[in-house]
């Protein structure tokens, strides 16, 4: 995801208003079922975005590494009950949006509201792209559009989480990596 600079003096401006947050791996930031006001702006390090289907298997939604926004977009925009957990898998600095004063921002500054727009609108295109491939590509398509959509992390997360975001096992992928860098 690159970022242009007006883009980068917006996400300076938001943190300047809204400050931001230091967590620890293994932090949990939302729940699902809990109610959430808040969204998640990442400056450093990586969250994600998860379900547990009925069985207790967990199936990765969504990495939000560096200049990333994740938030349960239902919950957040909508006060409803999260569909989802967020979580903290390695240590970050995250913008913490607040509803109730995001709102206000979006009222109060264009430069702001457009630049949430254009994150917005970054966040469907990502959830729209990862739906088809889960609905239409190969394992393999799927591992080239994750190391496309998220370039540096194929370097910084167990492949274990790679498997369970691509919907397959670690030993899988193991094998379509190593095709990979025969070719």
């Amino acid at each position: 995801m690159v970022q242009k600079e007006h883009e980068i003096v917006s996400l300076n401006a938001i943190s300047a208003f809204f400050g931001t947050k230091k967590f620890s791996k293994g932090a949990i930031l939302l729940r699902q079922g809990e109610k959430s006001q808040y969204g998640y702006q990442v400056l450093s390090g990586c969250l994600r975005s998860f379900v547990i289907d009925t069985a207790g298997k967990e199936h990765i939604i969504q990495f939000a590494p560096e200049n990333w926004l994740l938030t349960d977009m239902n919950a957040f925009l909508n006060n409803s009950s999260a569909v989802m957990n967020i979580d903290v898998i390695e240590e970050s600095e995250v913008i913490v949006y607040d509803k109730r004063v995001f709102s206000y921002l979006e009222q109060a500054s264009k430069e702001v509201l457009l630049a949430e727009i254009k994150r917005f609108q970054n966040n469907i295109i990502a959830h729209n792209n990862r739906i088809i491939a889960l609905l239409s590509a190969t394992a393999e398509e799927r591992y080239i559009s994750f190391m496309e959509t998220y370039p540096s992390l194929h370097q910084r997360l167990p492949l274990k989480l790679i498997a369970a975001y691509l919907g397959i096992t670690p030993e899988f992928l193991s094998r379509i990596r190593k095709k990979l860098v025969k070719k």
